[in-house]
């Protein structure tokens, strides 16, 4: 991997919530947690633009697809609901003051926020993604920033899914398609 532009990067943190946290398997024995505490650290000791997006909507869901499978179990589990602890961004990822931080109502992130204004007002161009679920957020983040014309990087030990089946399929499968599929180590030492 060849040495990323720190000026034009970001680091983007997607729905490292508390509730995700809970509920999605392997992050211990992976240690995902770590590596994306260690990701956020290295980026912001690199001067690197880190910024946040969360999944969480009102109490009673009247702001999420009403027919989305995702999100009716959502909605089932009780789930994300703004101002609850579980929808707070998990201490391990938590932002700064200075981190701008976008909450959606859907998966895509760049549909209900202003998201795509930020990274545009930095002057971004490449964008570095970490997150829960590797096959919802991540992958849809990675799409519509891959076809805005982003360079996209997806790090793997820092990314996971409700299911280790669907995290290993997005990222042999449907990720290598739309961005680059890297290790923690080697966006470290490109940030260096």
């Amino acid at each position: 991997m060849e040495k990323l532009n720190r000026g034009r990067t970001a680091v983007l943190s997607l729905d490292v919530q508390n509730d995700l946290v809970e509920v999605t398997p392997g992050l211990a024995e992976l240690g995902t947690m770590d590596h994306i505490e260690r990701l956020l650290t290295r980026a912001r000791e690199a001067d690197v633009v880190v910024m946040h997006v969360t999944a969480s909507v009102r109490p009673d869901y009247r702001d999420i697809p009403g027919r989305n499978p995702l999100w009716l179990m959502v909605r089932k589990q009780g789930l994300m609901k703004i101002g609850t602890p579980g929808a707070e961004i998990h201490p391990q990822a938590a932002p700064r003051p200075e981190e701008l931080v976008f909450n959606k109502s859907c998966v895509d992130p760049f549909l209900t926020t202003g998201l795509g204004q930020a990274l545009h007002n930095h002057d971004i161009d490449t964008v570095v993604l970490l997150g829960l679920w590797t096959n919802y957020v991540v992958e849809a983040t990675a799409r519509h920033a891959s076809d805005m014309g982003y360079s996209v990087f997806i790090v793997r030990e820092a990314c996971a899914s409700n299911n280790q089946q669907d995290n290993d399929f997005a990222f042999d499968r449907i990720l290598p398609m739309i961005g680059n599929v890297v290790s923690i180590d080697e966006v470290i030492a490109a940030l260096e």
